[in-house]
């Protein structure tokens, strides 16, 4: 009866924490819908790692038990202290630390808990098999060795996420490609486009990190800074304190940036609308006074000796529901008719996939970002991947799509320069592009 009684508070505790969760961050319903489900099973991983135990002395069980509530503990202390100050406005160390941890501890605990899955449904075969041949037990030191090894390597998975954190978070590589355009004017050959993307500044601790991807971005000499968005976390009010470094860069004919999906606010409960329009009005005058070309649904033209290329920029459209869809092509387009070669810069890569490359065959290269490669992968080599590319095909790097009439388009997917929900990135590391535009049969050496 005790444990009935526990069982039904811990739900209970579970579920009231959850829906609180979900009033403050009211965008990431689905993913708190499966922490919910994850609260169960840890639950259940926490038995049988408690029973699996007992052979230990009480201090060591009760240290364990500790270290195992942790997490748990420090959501629900986040959530209290929510009541006193809301957690948008929290010094960005602890809003970013805390988060992280808790993600960390979460993710390398699914490891157990699948281990802890195959070791019931390999019990249940036992059981089915006892009935017919004796010798077999339910429960063998084959099972208890499948259960720690799950222990095991969460525990490994935990420390390579804890190191991405303390190494990784900020750990840049500059990648480098060329693009042939057969259509490209002779001013514009051998151009070159620096993209970064995804800074979300509401993440960044130390203002030198920036400094130094500012630097790097002006060591590369680019002819055009391309930004595809996400240039905040919830509010304007992150950005203001890093409008002086990123002042610094520079590029010969003009930085460009759009928005992406965090940019608008959407991700933060805001007292009123107005107060929500305000914070868009201020990212508005943010990029004013930085100097940068904020597009919105709208291009500039670029005229080089007489030749033009233009540069396109739209908002945020995302083919999943949740994200925003205001990109508007037959806008963005207006006046660029007689330009042979359109560049487009557009945060989601999924606009590409599922709207430019079907409708827009005189787009010749679209910039995105907005996947952060996942920030947890591998690659090496021809050989690469992360799990957010189950979520979208065109995930990062270079991609390609030839027409029946010969004629391609091409898109590149930044890994972005920032991190979100997890300060640390592993095998997926931050981002600068430097993209070269080649007329003809020219090629990048």
């Amino acid at each position: 009866m005790r444990r009935f009684v526990q069982g039904a508070l811990f739900v209970t505790l579970s579920i009231l924490l959850v829906w609180i969760l979900k009033q403050s961050f009211p965008k990431n319903t689905g993913a708190l819908n499966f922490f919910l489900v994850f609260l169960l099973l840890d639950a259940f991983l926490w038995v049988i790692t408690w029973r699996e135990t007992k052979s230990l002395k009480p201090a060591w069980r009760y240290i364990l038990g500790a270290l195992f509530w942790l997490p748990l503990g420090l959501v629900i202390a986040g959530v209290v202290y929510g009541f006193f100050s809301t957690f948008y406005y929290w010094p960005r160390f602890v809003k970013t630390s805390l988060t992280s941890f808790v993600f960390i501890a979460y993710l390398s605990r699914t490891i157990p808990i699948i281990f802890l899955i195959a070791t019931f449904l390999y019990q249940g075969m036992l059981i089915v098999l006892s009935r017919f041949f004796p010798h077999f037990q339910s429960w063998n030191r084959k099972s208890r060795k499948l259960f720690l090894a799950g222990w095991l390597t969460g525990t490994c998975v935990f420390l390579v996420l804890l190191a991405g954190m303390v190494f990784g978070e900020h750990h840049i590589k500059i990648r480098t490609t060329g693009i042939t355009l057969e259509k490209l004017p002779p001013a514009f050959d051998g151009l070159r486009i620096v993209q970064i993307s995804d800074i979300h500044l509401g993440s960044w601790t130390r203002t030198s990190r920036l400094e130094e991807l500012a630097d790097i971005i002006n060591g590369l000499h680019p002819d055009l800074l391309f930004f595809t968005g996400d240039l905040c976390d919830y509010s304007t009010d992150e950005a203001w304190p890093f409008q002086e470094i990123l002042g610094t860069i520079e590029a010969n004919y003009g930085i460009f940036a759009i928005l992406g999906n965090h940019d608008y606010g959407a991700y933060m409960q805001w007292p009123s609308l107005e107060a929500k329009k305000q914070n868009m009005l201020d990212l508005y005058r943010f990029y004013e006074e930085l100097g940068w070309n904020l597009l919105r649904n709208e291009n500039e033209i670029l005229v080089l000796n007489g030749d033009s290329l233009a540069i396109i920029g739209v908002e945020n459209w995302g083919s999943l529901s949740r994200f925003q869809r205001l990109a508007n092509m037959p806008k963005a387009l207006k006046g660029t008719e007689r330009v042979s070669t359109k560049l487009l810069l557009s945060h989601d890569p999924s606009h590409w996939d599922s709207i430019v490359s079907r409708s827009y065959p005189e787009i010749d290269v679209t910039f995105s970002g907005h996947t952060h490669g996942g920030q947890i992968g591998i690659e090496t080599g021809q050989w690469r991947w992360s799990f957010v590319q189950y979520l979208y095909p065109e995930w990062a790097g270079l991609y390609k799509k030839t027409r029946e009439d010969g004629t391609s388009q091409y898109l590149y997917v930044n890994r972005g320069a920032g991190t979100i929900g997890y300060a640390g990135r592993v095998g997926i590391w931050a981002e600068i592009t430097v993209v070269v535009l080649m007329s003809g049969d020219k090629h990048l050496h």
